[in-house]
């Protein structure tokens, strides 16, 4: 054995481990549709922390899609944060100390789905599908939930008209017929679907605080909502007034906080707020 060969191999193995660049965190402010560095450095504590693989970001130059995403809303749910998958203040503080603790889970494990206890939610399965047609909320809470309807049965092309920029409309998530869920702007941002408002008699910016739902239904009143729409739009609307700590009186139709008064009917007349307050 040639020790000098050893001796110089071991060195060069200590050298090129201790140029290795450390994993750190990234400021905070990155979600979906974003791309660069900030977003490799992102992706490359999740694979550190072991909620990504190499596999899955080796194939862009940090590009904030939806396996990127699933991920921080995973690494969000295991330390009790809300599962909104945007990489803010509070995952970023966290996703810091998950790093410095050289990527062990949290004290009490990670968090696993359990039962579902009665006025309990989670969140129910989403469909991704972005629209541009939004902007920040301005540090506003979240502390109101609007239902619509789309006036129309047609929800592809309802889907496609508030992913449109020259729209000008969207809302954060719609229901289709069958009961599956899109969702179009994260919760973290401002959709535009409420215009102008008020909350209980004072004018504000609702969509500023809200968020809002648009139900696939042509507003006829002759048109019934789907029992797939009512179990959909029940698990959702109980999950956001549990993440978001919603009151009851502030789960409202767009007619309620739309201005002038008459100038919305949604939804439909038909539709049975009784059956949703009851599930919720």
């Amino acid at each position: 054995m040639d020790i000098r060969n050893s001796t110089a191999a071991a060195t060069t193995a200590r050298t090129a481990a201790a140029a290795a660049p450390s994993v750190t965190a990234p400021p905070a402010g990155l979600e979906y549709g974003n791309r660069g560095p900030q977003v490799k450095q992102l992706q490359d504590a999740l694979v550190k922390l072991g909620y990504m693989t190499k596999d899955q970001v080796a194939t862009g130059p940090g590009v904030f899609g939806n396996k990127t995403k699933a991920a921080v809303t995973k690494f969000q749910g295991d330390h009790k944060l809300p599962t909104t998958g945007y990489y803010g203040d509070q995952t970023h503080a966290a996703l810091k100390k998950a790093l410095a603790a050289g990527g062990k889970p949290p004290v009490d494990g990670p968090t696993k789905p359990g039962p579902t206890k009665p006025g309990s939610f989670t969140k129910p399965p989403v469909i991704s599908a972005p629209s541009p047609n939004s902007n920040s909320r301005g540090g506003a809470d979240i502390d109101t939930i609007v239902l619509h309807h789309t006036a129309s049965n047609n929800g592809a092309s309802d889907l496609a008209w508030m992913r449109n920029p020259q729209s000008q409309v969207s809302a954060h998530y719609m229901l289709d017929r069958d009961g599956k869920i899109y969702q179009l702007v994260g919760d973290e941002k401002r959709a535009w679907h409420a215009g102008k408002g008020e909350l209980h008699g004072v004018p504000t910016d609702v969509n500023g605080r809200s968020i809002g739902i648009e139900i696939v239904n042509d507003g006829s009143g002759k048109t019934p909502f789907t029992d797939a729409q009512y179990k959909s739009l029940t698990q959702l609307v109980g999950y956001l007034k549990q993440e978001y700590k919603v009151p009851n009186n502030n789960i409202l139709g767009h007619k309620d906080v739309a201005v002038p008064k008459g100038r919305k009917s949604d939804p439909a007349s038909n539709f049975d707020w009784a059956r949703l307050r009851k599930g919720i």
